[in-house]
């Protein structure tokens, strides 16, 4: 306690002398002061910015749940200094964000203690309707990368604590669901930056909007050295939206392509850079890399209204993978994946006297068949290696993995008065299984081929409640279950009976939003059990059996000035966690509390103009974390400063030039890391990088 301490008092420090001297750094966004307009209901936000959840509202929004919602708008996302795409979750209160310091894969996002780890795999994301974990996915069952995305083109993403949304809290929702969307529209404009390490990045738009249809396409290219030898990369992502007015609703049809080539420069031994025997800049393996390719098609209809209406989506994608990787003292492994998967999902509700009472029933079903192909073999210097070696023991698997994803909700809300809100559903969630394997056998030096049909499903439940004795104070609790579907490329062909793993879980919240939102504090507990923890020893996933966890997270915000020229928004948050595995070992990956605070200020030199300067400074602190079951090694503690300072002129094209840091000032092998054979290994992150960029409307 008395570590953490120094090192809070040391962070607000760093934070005090950044702000004195941040007139060098510049930013891009626009105003997060909350309107003085907005209802007095905006509760249990946990957000820093101006996203607002409302759960006394009757709404198949998100942001209504009765569980504890983070939202934030385009203008959230543009304020932060973003080294990789999943610091957007850095803002969430209790999220723990773990840069890996590799490239062209998915990064560690956790909260309410799921090892991130496993690739981000315990939270279900969905953009515009179409989840984007990857079930049976190369590197863990749930893989999320959200690097394709394209931050300009996301207008909201809201993040549902916990696996409480009927809709979005099905497979993956262990730790919670984040729900992203697009924009209907962009300006014509282009935007360039560039910064340490040989960064740039270039975005141009181009786009229209008429009184019944909108159309653009956002087109970006970036390239960056990287900090560490063997970190390239080089990268062009679009996304492309067409919108139509239908009179009774609106019709979407969206391109996403993602194409990246790029190396991976491992993780090494701490012990061994500690000792000076190994630079923090250095690669495991120079052949090490690769490349991935992504089309996404996607059609959405939204039809009605807010008390009556229906959503349709449907998607076709196409995913390749290919990488080179080194998990020092094991040989390197080639990786390759193709994935195809269609999808189809319909969403009806509907508002409705219920005795008396304003009811809203949300219900829907969807279907999702995934074709993956998946080849793991030893290599040798960016070679694969086929046929029977010795080395087949720590990677071999070829499989043909056919699963068909069955799912179907219902969920009632009902207000019996306007201070209180109950709800309650389940949702469904079935698995088909069609694969062919091919495993190493190290007993006899030879190859087994497996071929497995095999059917899974889970019905769980959903509960909840929001009591608002004053329009300042709003009480919460839920109840509810989650699934985890089979990992079909390596438990599936050994084990066809398996059965889906499965969360339940328990929380209590708090929240009082005096004074029209400008002070907010909330607090809340949780427990969870989950029946099948996975975690990776060394690249091997290993079930853990059942796993608990306990915890809680406590954030605040004040509005300290408000005037027509500046407003200042003060802000902290603190998540503390207790995680056991069966065997009563720390659960590994999972930090003991992760704290964050900082400010978010705007000023007008002239109010009569919107000329403005924006300026966010925070600090976010990650305790230690044990690396290994049962548990050999921790890693220390990380703290990571961030500040972005930029002038928007909104008369001037919209003119915005901005500037932004990041700077490690405690444990930059910290974030994240990895136990084997009894030797901590680690990505080392650059101890400070910067970005300045300018961008302009036509």
């Amino acid at each position: 306690m008395l570590n953490k301490g120094i090192i809070l008092r040391r962070s607000l420090k760093n934070i005090i002398c950044v702000s004195i001297c941040a007139s060098a750094f510049p930013a891009i966004a626009q105003s997060s002061a909350p309107d003085s307009s907005e209802p007095s209901d905006i509760v249990v936000t946990g957000v820093q910015f101006k996203g607002a959840a409302t759960p006394l509202k009757l709404s198949v929004d998100p942001a209504s749940d009765t569980a504890l919602v983070s939202s934030l708008s385009s203008e959230d996302i543009a304020r932060q200094s973003l080294g990789v795409n999943v610091d957007i979750f850095r803002s969430i209160p209790g999220v723990q964000v773990g840069d890996f310091g590799q490239v062209g894969m998915a990064q560690g996002l956790s909260l309410r203690g799921w090892p991130g780890a496993n690739d981000s795999s315990a939270v279900a994301f969905f953009l515009d309707g179409k989840q984007w974990n990857e079930a049976s996915g190369a590197g863990a069952n749930g893989y999320l990368d959200i690097a394709p995305i394209i931050p300009e083109t996301i207008a909201s993403m809201t993040v549902v604590k916990g696996p409480f949304n009927a809709r979005y809290g099905g497979n993956f929702a262990q730790a919670g669901s984040a729900i992203a969307t697009s924009v209907d529209s962009l300006d014509p404009g282009v935007s360039i930056s560039g910064g340490s390490y040989g960064n740039l990045r270039l975005l141009g738009t181009y786009g229209r909007k008429t009184d019944t249809m909108s159309y653009y396409v956002a087109v970006q290219g970036m390239r960056d050295d990287g900090y560490r030898d063997n970190s390239d990369q080089k990268q062009l992502s679009t996304f492309s939206k067409l919108t139509f007015d239908t009179g009774s609703g609106k019709l979407a049809f969206s391109l996403q392509t993602y194409n990246i080539d790029f190396s991976s420069p491992g993780y090494i031994s701490v012990a061994g850079v500690e000792a000076g025997l190994i630079k923090p800049t250095a690669a495991v393996a120079k052949t090490d890399g690769g490349k991935k390719n992504l089309y996404t098609l996607l059609a959405k209809y939204t039809g009605g209204t807010e008390q009556q209406g229906i959503e349709v989506t449907a998607y076709a994608e196409h995913n390749d993978r290919t990488r080179f990787v080194t998990l020092a003292p094991l040989p390197q492994q080639y990786n390759v994946t193709n994935r195809e998967d269609y999808g189809l999902s319909v969403d009806p509700h509907f508002s409705f006297d219920l005795m008396g009472s304003e009811a809203l029933l949300a219900m829907g079903a969807s279907i999702r068949y995934d074709d993956i192909e998946q080849t793991r073999v030893p290599s040798r210097n960016g070679a694969p290696i086929f046929g029977l070696d010795p080395l087949d023991v720590y990677s071999y698997l070829i499989a043909d993995i056919k699963q068909t994803q069955y799912a179907a909700y219902a969920s009632l809300s009902v207000k019996p008065t306007d201070w209180l809100k109950i709800t309650a559903g389940g949702r469904y969630d079935g698995f088909d299984f069609d694969v062919k394997a091919q495993n190493y056998v190290s007993a006899t030096n030879s190859y087994i081929d497996r071929a497995a049909d095999a059917y899974t499903g889970h019905f769980g439940f959903k509960g909840g409640f929001a009591i608002q004795p004053i329009p300042e104070l709003t009480f919460i609790g839920n109840v509810g279950q989650s699934v985890a579907s089979p990992d079909g490329g390596r438990s599936v062909p050994t084990n066809p009976n398996l059965s889906s793993s499965v969360l339940t879980t328990k929380e209590l919240g708090v929240a009082f939003n005096p004074w029209a939102g400008r002070f907010h504090i909330a607090a809340n507990y949780y427990k969870t059990k989950f029946t099948d923890e996975v975690t990776f020893v060394g690249p091997i996933a290993t079930n853990q059996g059942e796993s608990k966890r306990r915890g809680y997270d406590i954030d605040a915000s004040a509005m300290a000035v408000r005037t027509d020229q500046f407003t200042l928004r003060l802000y902290g948050n603190y998540s503390y966690v207790h995680g056991r595995l069966q065997s009563g070992s720390p659960i590994p990956n999972v930090a003991k509390w992760v704290a964050s605070f900082g400010l978010h200020g705007d000023y007008k030199p002239d109010a009569n103009k919107s000329d403005t300067l924006l300026f966010d400074i925070g600090q976010q602190l990650t305790g230690p974390q044990p690396l290994d079951a049962p548990v050999t090694g921790y890693s220390g503690t990380s703290a990571r400063l961030t500040t972005k300072l930029g002038w928007q002129m909104p008369d001037l094209n919209n003119l915005k030039i901005w500037a932004d840091g990041i700077y490690y000032t405690k444990g930059r092998s910290d974030e994240f890391g990895i136990r084997f054979r009894g030797q901590n290994y680690a990505a080392y992150l650059p101890r400070f990088r910067f970005h300045v960029g300018a961008s302009i409307n036509f």
